[in-house]
C-alpha cells in the first residue's frame, strides 16, 4: 500500500507539471498574419511585407531576431520598422519590412521572400513566432521573345494641339495695358504732352519751368511770372495779394495751398514792385507749380 501511494503521488505530480506547462504554453500562443502585394515586380523593385502579430500583453519584439540587411543576395532586406499597441486585452505588433529584388530571369517567375523567425520576450519568458516566406511574381525587363515585332521602334507621338490664338490675345492685352501704364507715367512725369493739357495752366507752367536753366540770371523771376500767369488763367482774372481771399472763397480746392500762395504773392510784391531779391529758389517754384497742377489732374 505504501508503495502504491508513492506511485500515485508521483503520477499526480507529473500530471500537475504537465498541465501547468500546457496552460503556460497556451497562455503565450501567438497569431500572425502576413500580407505582401504579389505582382508587378521586376529587378530593383521593393516588395513591402506587412506582418501583424497578436500576443498576450507585455510581450515585446526582440530586434535581434530580425534578419540583418543583406548584400549580394537575390532578395535583400532594406528596411524594417514596427509599432505596438494594446487592443482588446492583447498586444498587437505591426511590422513593415522592405525587401529589394535583385534577380530577374528571362520570363515571369514566382520568387519567395525570406522566412522570419521572430522572438518576443516578456521578462524571462520567450516566444518564437515563425512567419513563412511570402511569394512575389517577378517579371523580366526583356520581352519573352525577341523578334522583328519587338525590336521595331514605336512611332513618334504627335504633339498635342495647342491653339495660339488665346495666348496671342492674352499677350496683346497685357502688352496694351503695359503701354497704357507707361504712357500714363510718362504723362504724369511730363515727358509727353496731351492736347487737353492746353487747358491746364499750372501744368503748362510746370513744364515750362522744367526747361529753365538754374544758372541763368533772374531765372527765379521767370519762374514766378509763369506761376502768376497760370494763376490768372486759372482764376479768369488778375490775381494779386489783395484779392487772394476772394479766390480762396470761390475755389475751395486751393485752401490746402493757402499758406504757400500767400507767401508766394508776398514774394511777388517784393520782387516785382520793390525791386528786392526773392528768397524763393527755382526748385521751390517748380514744386509749387507741380503741386498746383495736381488740382487739374484730379
Amino acid at each position: 500500500m505504501r508503495v502504491a501511494g508513492r506511485v500515485l503521488f508521483s503520477a499526480a505530480l507529473l500530471w500537475g507539471g504537465w498541465l501547468a506547462s500546457a496552460m503556460a504554453a497556451e497562455a503565450v500562443t501567438a497569431r500572425v498574419e502576413s500580407v505582401t502585394r504579389e505582382a508587378d515586380y521586376t529587378i530593383g523593385s521593393i516588395a513591402t511585407q506587412h506582418v501583424t502579430v497578436r500576443l498576450p500583453l507585455g510581450f515585446e519584439l526582440d530586434a535581434g531576431s530580425l534578419p540583418a540587411p543583406a548584400q549580394n543576395e537575390a532578395i535583400e532586406l532594406r528596411n524594417a520598422h514596427w509599432q505596438s499597441e494594446d487592443v482588446n486585452g492583447e498586444r498587437v505588433i505591426r511590422l513593415t519590412i522592405d525587401w529589394q529584388i535583385f534577380v530577374a530571369g528571362d520570363s515571369v517567375k514566382i520568387m519567395p521572400l525570406k522566412p522570419l523567425h521572430l522572438v518576443f520576450k516578456q521578462g524571462q519568458q520567450q516566444l518564437i513566432v515563425d512567419v513563412p516566406a511570402d511569394k512575389v511574381i517577378v517579371s523580366s525587363l526583356l520581352p519573352s521573345r525577341i523578334d522583328d515585332a519587338h525590336v521595331q521602334l514605336y512611332p513618334d507621338v504627335a504633339p498635342p494641339a495647342w491653339p495660339l490664338a488665346p495666348q496671342l490675345w492674352t499677350l496683346a492685352g497685357w502688352a496694351s495695358l503695359l503701354l497704357l501704364a507707361l504712357a500714363y507715367l510718362a504723362w504724369v512725369a511730363g515727358w509727353i504732352q496731351l492736347p487737353q493739357e492746353r487747358r491746364m495752366p499750372f501744368r503748362q507752367a510746370w513744364r515750362a519751368m522744367r526747361t529753365l536753366d538754374a544758372t541763368q540770371p533772374a531765372v527765379q523771376l521767370q519762374a514766378m511770372r509763369l506761376i502768376v500767369r497760370a494763376m490768372d488763367q486759372f482764376a479768369g482774372y488778375a490775381v494779386t495779394a489783395e484779392n487772394l481771399p476772394r479766390m480762396f472763397s470761390a475755389t475751395p480746392a486751393l485752401l490746402p495751398y493757402q499758406h504757400l500762395l500767400q507767401s508766394f504773392y508776398s514774394e511777388v510784391q517784393q520782387a516785382f514792385f520793390a525791386g528786392q531779391t526773392t528768397t524763393l529758389t527755382l526748385d521751390a517754384l517748380r514744386q509749387l507749380a507741380r503741386q498746383l497742377s495736381q488740382l487739374e489732374l484730379a
